[in-house]
Order: C-alpha cells, then structure tokens, then sequence
C-alpha cells in the first residue's frame, strides 16, 4: 500500500456512512490520540490540513471505520508533502489590523484579536 499521497482528500472528506461498524475502545482511544497530535500540527506547521482536521474533530467521540480510512488519508497526505512549508516572508509594507468588540451577548465579555499581515502569510 502507498504511504503517501499528494491530495489530501476527495468530494467525499464530509460524507458520513452511518452503517460502517465503530471503532473498538482502543481503536476510539487510538484516533482520538492521532486526531488531537494532528489540530496541533495543522494549526502551528500545515494550515493545508485544517479543514479535513475540523472534520476529523468532529467525529472523534464515535469514530468509525470510515473516519478512521479519512485519518488515514491525511496521514499519506502529511508524508507524501514534506516539501510543503509555513512561509512567512516580509514584505515593503507590513500591516496590522486590530478588532474589539466589548460586553458580548449577556455575559459582559468582551473579545479582541490582532492580525498582521507581513507580505506572504499572515500571523495572528
């Protein structure tokens, strides 16, 4: 079987087969593991992965055999792109964009966040 792949994933990343037989408790335990190292992964080195990563998150209290096949597939994806990287490259004219928003909702919080635009990639 081929260990890598060059696509991460097909129509089919959000098709659910509710018939596919759950994963035993070790196996659960196993995917939540590789799915949790995994949002840290795509969060800090490979934003690529993000949107089958969310999905992924989704489905880890009942992950099934079919789930499992799609963690998978990101697996091949990440070793079959080594060569893909974060790039963050300054640019002539750095940007920062700052947003706040205060007593949210009925709770009295309020939330901010920053965004800065460096010319190739953005940090926040």
């Amino acid at each position: 079987m081929n260990r890598s792949a060059k696509k991460l994933a097909a129509g089919h990343l959000f098709n659910v087969d509710k018939e596919a037989k759950k994963l035993q408790e070790a196996m659960a335990q196993l995917f939540h593991h590789l799915v949790e190292q995994r949002s840290y992964f795509s969060r800090h080195t490979r934003q690529d992965i993000q949107t089958a990563e969310t999905f992924l998150c989704t489905r880890v209290k009942a992950p099934d055999e079919y789930n499992y096949k799609k963690l998978f597939r990101v697996i091949q994806y990440i070793h079959g792109t080594k060569e893909l990287t974060l790039m963050i490259e300054l640019g002539k004219h750095p940007s920062l964009w700052v947003d706040s928003s205060y007593t949210v909702q009925q709770v009295m919080l309020s939330h901010g966040g920053i965004i800065m635009a460096l010319g190739k990639g953005e940090t926040c």
